[in-house]
């Protein structure tokens, strides 16, 4: 709201009665083309020595309420038919320059200028629209109310970061991104129909790791043996499933070479048979070098 108000229609007009240099009204013969709104700026007796400023805060009618001696004028008796204009001041004039030089609290604002080079701090701001961009400041010191360390994350995004910023994890390690979820050893998978049985005996290959193997020595007995780590190291948790389709049965044993140990139905450096034709069994990576052979086993 200005401080002031204007009009550029305003015409001269007179004061109608006397007025002593304490009163704080005076009438006049008309108000043609004076502003509508409070407050604006008379002289009365315009232009003789006893001029004197005021400032109009009311009307009612051709009676106006008035502050006397505006502007470092002074207040003084004026006799009717004295002359009054709707004028600007040196006040305005003031204010203006003032405004030009100012860097706090122009155009009435509260606080600090914004200004284009200053170094200063904003408060109480809001930056809102598509276009605009607020760029190099850093996540780690310069945004607050993230939870714990989130600024971290957002600094360097890795596995470990997300992690500590998480407060219901489970597990740990790296992530993986996938189109769906691949099991690197597939379970249930068939494998090859019929293992190659050496001397009666079949060793696992690496690429048996997560496989179904319909296994046979015909008629005859055989055997499954676990290489070693040193051989091959399956990774821990790696399953193979062994169908015996022959009648030969079937024992699962560690390499004679090796160190692994195996275990089923309780017993530890045992040597598991399986059941019968069609039985299943399934031996389970534990540890380095330990197996666990469960299923249908004798």
């Amino acid at each position: 709201m200005p401080s002031r108000y204007y009009s550029a229609i305003a015409q001269d007009t007179t004061i109608n009665g006397a007025i002593t240099n304490s009163q704080t009204s005076v009438v006049v013969n008309a108000v043609v083309g004076y502003p509508s709104n409070y407050p604006y700026i008379l002289a009365l007796d315009y232009g003789a020595a006893a001029e004197e400023l005021v400032k109009v805060t009311n009307a009612s009618g051709l009676t106006l309420t008035i502050v006397r001696g505006y502007n470092g004028t002074t207040a003084v008796a004026h006799a009717t038919g004295a002359t009054v204009r709707h004028v600007i001041t040196a006040q305005d004039l003031t204010d203006a320059q003032t405004h030009y030089d100012s860097t706090t609290g122009a155009h009435g604002v509260t606080g600090a200028i914004v200004g284009t080079t200053d170094t200063q701090t904003l408060t109480n701001k809001t930056i809102s629209g598509a276009s605009n961009t607020v760029t190099n400041i850093p996540i780690s010191t310069g945004v607050s109310g993230l939870g714990t360390n989130i600024a971290t994350f957002l600094a360097t995004p890795t596995s470990a970061n997300l992690a500590s910023a998480m407060s219901d994890e489970t597990g740990s390690g790296l992530l993986t991104f996938a189109t769906s979820p691949t099991l690197t050893t597939p379970i249930l998978t068939q494998g090859t129909s019929t293992p190659t049985f050496t001397t009666n005996a079949y060793t696992l290959a690496s690429s048996d790791a997560g496989l179904f193997l319909l296994a046979s020595n015909g008629a005859t007995a055989g055997t499954i043996n676990i290489p070693t780590d040193a051989t091959y190291a399956f990774a821990n948790g790696t399953q193979i499933h062994i169908q015996q389709t022959g009648a030969g049965q079937l024992t699962i044993q560690a390499t004679t070479s090796g160190t692994t140990t195996v275990v089923s139905n309780g017993a530890t450096s045992a040597a598991p048979k399986v059941r019968a034709q069609y039985s299943v069994a399934t031996i389970m990576k534990t540890a380095t070098n330990s197996w666990t052979v469960y299923g249908d086993i004798a």
